[in-house]
């Protein structure tokens, strides 16, 4: 099996084993996905007195959770402007009560099981460098004081730039995020409840999970997986994908900034703190958005954060990975019931970077939901809207893209030899008229894969920091040998070459 653990976060972590699923077994609730929200949602549902079972397709923790920069924040750059322009006033409100519940209940579940998850009160900083962006940052402090936020405006941040001004929230945090799930999903085990790693659901239900070698039956299923698997809900048309560069670097004490940090222009940069075990400073960055499998776009990405690192802070990339989120056409993720005619799937996708405390608060209203408690956030996050008013436009661009991709790919479908490729190095080729995914380790030992996702057909294109093929179109990734690392797909790749 590919090694994709190659993070800071995992890197840093020794979570614990947790068995495999076998045989047959009935459970209240299924949960699919242990990263954040799946084992946030267990343990709420386990506290309920539900049965649960959380099923991991690789290791809980380690997969989108364990490649994000874990700030626990409710301040989302210039999001509440956004949404009091789209969804009013009270949509604002929402927002940023879910968000601060879900900052409040990550703190909670680490305090009452005393894990050891590095969190540290930090405050958080949106700042710009420009003067055209001054203006944007005081009505978001306005807006958000109005909202019972804890902004303040400031030109102090700590950062070894000036800036012409920046948004303080207090009260906020950051923890290790590895840490803290898979850490989590070892208080869930007991006679009633379980945790299973290398389980890959391969086929479901509303009723009922199956993985290769197991079968769960539930009243319910919980699907915590990114973007929910296969065709649930249509979310693979409804929120667009996107990529960062992130990276880690060990720091001097003396250059740390005490806050948690982004700016407003672009390109875009995120910074953020970390002491390792051993008391060495490291400093997180990450990036600007580029879209899977653009080759040129993520070198350019890359280059510009390792610079920005270097010259403002003295840190070199020790770690490199890519970290994936999910946009939602219109601006609001979706949680709660997958279809409105019937009870479905329970669903949470679409945090466009913003996944940790609104993970939490997604958490928080799915078990609302299970437990058939009023929530007034229901409305606002409604998983089975389709909105046509705030979210045509990028709906209709988003799915243009998606018609390209399954239509031809990427320019690097192109006749080709795999013989010649060198190592390291990976193309799509086309080789007896099938698109062929082809990588040569260093090693020399060559891979050839299907470069059609099984997901919808899509053509692949290579990652090649995290050294994985990515669907451009709706955001799958498979290992250089074709195993699925996340969905919506859930087959790999085809094999070799036909015919």
């Amino acid at each position: 099996m590919t090694d994709v653990s190659a993070t800071y976060w995992n890197a840093t972590a020794a979570a614990p084993a947790f068995p495999l699923l076998t045989g047959e077994l009935s459970v209240d609730v299924a949960v699919v996905g242990g990263g954040l929200v799946g084992t946030i949602t267990a343990r709420l549902l386990k506290d309920e007195g539900f049965s649960v079972a959380l099923i991991e397709a690789l290791r809980v923790g380690r997969g989108v959770t364990g490649k994000s920069t874990a700030k626990i924040t409710s301040q989302h750059n210039l999001i509440y402007t956004k949404l009091k322009s789209k969804f009013g006033a009270d949509g604002a409100r929402i927002y940023a009560e879910a968000n601060e519940a879900g900052l409040r209940q990550i703190l909670a579940l680490a305090s009452e099981h005393r894990m050891s998850a590095d969190i540290e009160p930090k405050a958080a900083f949106t700042y710009t460098r420009t003067e055209e962006h001054v203006g944007a940052i005081e009505a978001e402090v306005s807006l958000a004081q109005d909202l019972g936020l804890p902004a303040s405006l400031t030109r102090q941040t700590g950062l070894p730039f000036a800036v012409r001004s920046a948004m303080r929230w207090d009260d906020q945090a950051q923890f290790h995020p590895v840490k803290f799930a898979a850490g989590l999903a070892a208080t869930i085990p007991d006679e009633r409840c379980h945790v299973f790693e290398n389980a890959r659901v391969i086929d479901w239900d509303s009723d009922r999970i199956e993985t290769a070698a197991g079968l769960i039956r539930a009243r319910h299923v919980v699907m915590a997986t990114h973007l929910p698997l296969g065709q649930i809900g249509a979310y693979y048309a409804l929120a667009h994908p996107h990529m960062h560069p992130v990276i880690a670097g060990r720091a001097l004490p003396e250059r740390v900034p005490d806050g948690m940090y982004i700016n407003v222009e672009q390109p875009r940069h995120s910074i953020r703190s970390h002491i390792s075990a051993g008391g060495e400073p490291y400093l997180i960055f990450t990036g600007p958005a580029f879209k899977p499998s653009q080759q040129e776009a993520e070198r350019n990405a890359f280059a510009e954060i390792e610079q920005f690192a270097r010259e403002q802070f003295g840190v070199s990339a020790e770690y490199r990975w890519t970290n994936e989120d999910y946009t939602p056409v219109d601006g609001t993720p979706f949680v709660g019931w997958s279809a409105r005619l019937t009870s479905g799937f329970l669903v949470a996708t679409g945090f466009d970077a913003w996944g940790i405390s609104t993970g939490a608060a997604a958490a928080m209203l799915i078990t609302d939901l299970i437990a058939g408690r009023e929530n007034s956030w229901i409305g606002f996050f409604d998983a089975s809207r389709i909105d046509a008013i705030h979210g045509a436009a990028e709906f209709a661009r988003a799915n243009a893209g998606v018609a390209k991709h399954l239509v031809g790919g990427y320019l690097s479908d192109r006749p080709g030899r795999a013989e010649q490729l060198q190592p390291g190095k990976a193309a799509v080729l086309k080789i007896n008229g099938q698109k062929i995914g082809a990588f040569r380790e260093n090693s020399g030992e060559l891979h050839l894969v299907s470069a059609v996702c099984s997901h919808m057909g899509c053509v692949v294109g290579w990652n090649e920091v995290d050294r994985t093929w990515d669907c451009p179109c709706h955001g799958s990734r498979f290992s250089f040998e074709g195993e699925v690392l996340h969905g919506p797909a859930t087959r790999p790749l085809g094999t070799g070459i036909t015919g």
